[in-house]
């Protein structure tokens, strides 16, 4: 009789994330900071590319070791599913794929299905709307939600409405769709902060009055709007100063914009940054976010207005935020994305008050404790990677 008993598989779980590209944005930073936090729970990420690869994050994905693969074929979704097939079988197998190509994302569950992968989850990171177009656009997004819901077993989305944009109004019916927050890595905001200005490196004065933002430069993140906001501002604080990290098609337009007002040298435009959690703790004053409502804007749960919330932050937020980004609301003052840079200047002065370390405590204390936490919600998603549905 064999008394031995079996030992647990040492094997890590495997998982392929699929992105557009790890060029600059929430989404991106968010699925590095996943693969690393997916460690803990002995969980092995890769993560492949859809139609680029270069850009901030495919740096960073490199020197933390993740792999990364480019998995050719453009917007056509017959060669794109022939490719990821191939990537699949020569880098695989996986016991999960985790797709964040929205609708484009369906072509991506039914090869997984081809190739055997048993968990094939579809992220859901935007608000499009699914109610007009031409009818080949509907017709394409009609296609798409078929083999979303044949395919997919697992469907995820950081905001209710994100979610019900991909899996339909009615997705809490169907235990495979799930609202989950995105969960931070909350590290670098319990970090001690440096004594060496960050400020002074970004020719920003001690003593200056700074408000800023952080995400693509871009329509969709009312960017130009924050321009006419730092102008109004400045009315009423001669020390104001905007902050805009990040990179977009608008950055020039802004360039010229504040050239034009007489007061460029009072935008400040680092570009895509690695060390957003020490720009909103050591140099932004108060954070705005104007993102527009649907249809205009697209935001699911920006990423941005959390790290903010956890740097304790006071916020100017749009009503095209969704209300599950509301973490700490002491910290958040809502008005309309339209209601004019006056308004929005008002606001920002409002919100104008000295750094306290313990409001910041308070409130970092407050997200360590929600999905919004990377370390909680990384058990969350390691569940559905292993095949729970419950």
């Amino acid at each position: 009789m064999d008394n031995t008993t079996a030992t647990p598989d040492p094997r890590p779980l495997r998982v392929l994330h699929l992105l557009s590209m790890l060029h600059n944005g929430g989404v991106e930073h968010w699925v590095v900071d996943l693969c690393q936090a997916g460690k803990v729970e002995n969980i092995s990420m890769d993560i492949a590319v859809a139609f680029e690869k270069n850009g901030l994050f495919y740096e960073i994905a490199k020197e933390r070791g993740i792999p990364v693969y480019f998995c050719q074929g453009g917007t056509n979704p017959w060669e794109f599913m022939s490719n990821l097939r191939k990537l699949i079988r020569e880098h695989g197998p996986y016991d999960a794929i985790h797709c964040h190509l929205h609708l484009f994302g369906s072509f991506a569950m039914l090869a997984a299905h081809l190739e055997g992968i048993p968990v094939r989850m579809l992220h859901s990171h935007n608000v499009v709307g699914n109610a007009s177009g031409p009818l080949r656009r509907r017709a394409y997004m009609k296609f798409a939600r078929m083999l979303i819901r044949r395919y997919a077993t697992v469907g995820i989305g950081p905001s209710a409405a994100s979610t019900a944009d991909l899996f339909g109004e009615d997705f809490r019916k169907d235990p495979r769709w799930r609202a989950i927050p995105y969960g931070i890595d909350l590290a670098p905001f319990r970090a001690p902060i440096g004594a060496k200005s960050t400020r002074a490196a970004l020719g920003i004065p001690e003593d200056g009055f700074v408000l800023g933002s952080v995400g693509r430069l871009d329509a969709e993140k009312n960017s130009e709007f924050l321009v006419d906001v730092l102008a109004a501002v400045l009315k009423l604080r001669a020390d104001a100063y905007l902050l805009l990290a990040g990179e977009g098609p608008l950055r020039r337009k802004l360039e010229n914009k504040a050239t034009e007002g007489g007061y460029r040298d009072r935008l400040i435009l680092p570009g895509v940054r690695s060390d957003v959690a020490a720009l909103l703790r050591n140099v932004i004053d108060v954070f705005v976010f104007p993102s527009p409502p649907p249809p205009r804007g697209n935001e699911a749960l920006p990423l941005a207005v959390t790290e903010a919330q956890a740097a304790g932050l006071p916020c100017v937020l749009s009503d095209g935020i969704p209300p599950e980004s509301i973490l700490v609301p002491q910290l958040i003052l809502q008005i309309k994305a339209d209601a004019g840079p006056d308004k929005w200047a008002e606001a920002v002065i409002k919100q104008a008050r000295p750094r306290d370390p313990d409001v910041a405590r308070h409130a970092l204390e407050a997200i360590e404790k929600t999905p919004n936490n990377c370390a909680v919600s990384m058990k969350t998603l390691a569940a559905f990677y292993r095949g729970a549905t419950t």
